[in-house]
């Protein structure tokens, strides 16, 4: 699939990246690509995030640095577009491999900054406490200038190079089927479809219909273009909600299934430990610890 290609403009006159704090509805919900590193760290939000063919739930405090040209989306739940009063909180770093001058990541000061950069090809997320730790330096960011803000990111750099707390999410084989020519707005408003409609009955015949094709050669198309299976997206979203709903509420774990889509209690449960490597029950007794 081609995601739409965003310009952006990271160099001015005053500075040689760009910082941007924002509060908004939701987050930027079109799949899209640019050539500039992007270091995001999601302050309240959550939703479902895809970036490249790696698709899980997020909440506050995630963050994430992706490498240029992989394409992502954040998208918000449903509450950020129904709520009005409801925002999204957010800090974005956006810059290119050499904004702080073309060799300067290959002095022996800067080896882990430059490991970082060479992992983030596959997009990389941090968690726990180091994740919130970053997050409040890129807020003080915010507020920096000058060489100020410079020497911020670069520490930031270092120190996530450095970090053992992280995962990469984008698949190695995903940019074989990636990098072809494939219709730009499709695969964003299947996920999209997906995401709304999880909860009911999602046949084949019916995600084909929606596509306007035909099922084997939806089946053949959302493979090519995604690099997994339309079952396998469909349970990654469903696993993702039933996950939210483990956190956040006291609701009975057949009743969470059924609510993420799941009639059969038995299968749900077999799909969650698939994906997650814990049953529901163990899940939310490991994050109400």
């Amino acid at each position: 699939m081609r995601a739409k290609f965003l310009q952006k403009n990271t160099q001015s006159a005053d500075s040689s990246f760009f910082v941007n704090y924002a509060e908004v509805s939701h987050s930027y919900d079109k799949y899209h690509y640019h050539k500039e590193y992007e270091l995001a760290f999601h302050i309240e939000n959550r939703g479902t995030r895809y970036i490249g063919d790696s698709i899980r739930r997020f909440n506050s405090g995630d963050l994430v640095l992706l490498g240029p040209d992989i394409p992502h989306y954040w998208h918000s739940d449903n509450e950020y577009y129904e709520d009005p009063e409801k925002t999204a909180k957010l800090i974005v770093i956006h810059f290119l491999a050499d904004f702080p001058g073309q060799h300067f990541f290959d002095t022996p000061e800067m080896k882990p900054a430059k490991e970082l950069l060479e992992k983030a090809k596959s997009g990389i997320q941090f968690f726990g406490q180091f994740a919130h730790e970053i997050g409040a330096e890129m807020l003080k960011m915010n507020e920096q200038t000058g060489w100020k803000r410079m020497i911020s990111l670069i520490s930031i750099l270092n120190k996530m190079g450095e970090s053992k707390d992280y995962n990469l999410l984008v698949s190695s084989g995903f940019y074989k089927s990636y990098y072809k020519n494939h219709n730009e707005e499709k695969l964003t408003k299947i996920y999209n479809f997906i995401i709304e409609n999880h909860a009911g009955e999602i046949s084949l015949e019916k995600i084909a219909g929606f596509a306007n094709m035909n099922p084997s050669a939806f089946c053949r198309y959302f493979k090519d273009a995604s690099g997994k299976t339309f079952s396998d997206v469909l349970n990654e979203v469903r696993i993702g909600a039933a996950c939210r709903n483990l956190i956040n509420t006291d609701m009975d774990i057949a009743q969470i299934g059924f609510e993420s889509g799941y009639e059969n209690t038995t299968y749900f449960n077999r799909q969650f430990k698939q994906i997650k490597k814990l049953t529901p029950l163990q899940y939310r007794l490991k994050y109400k610890q």
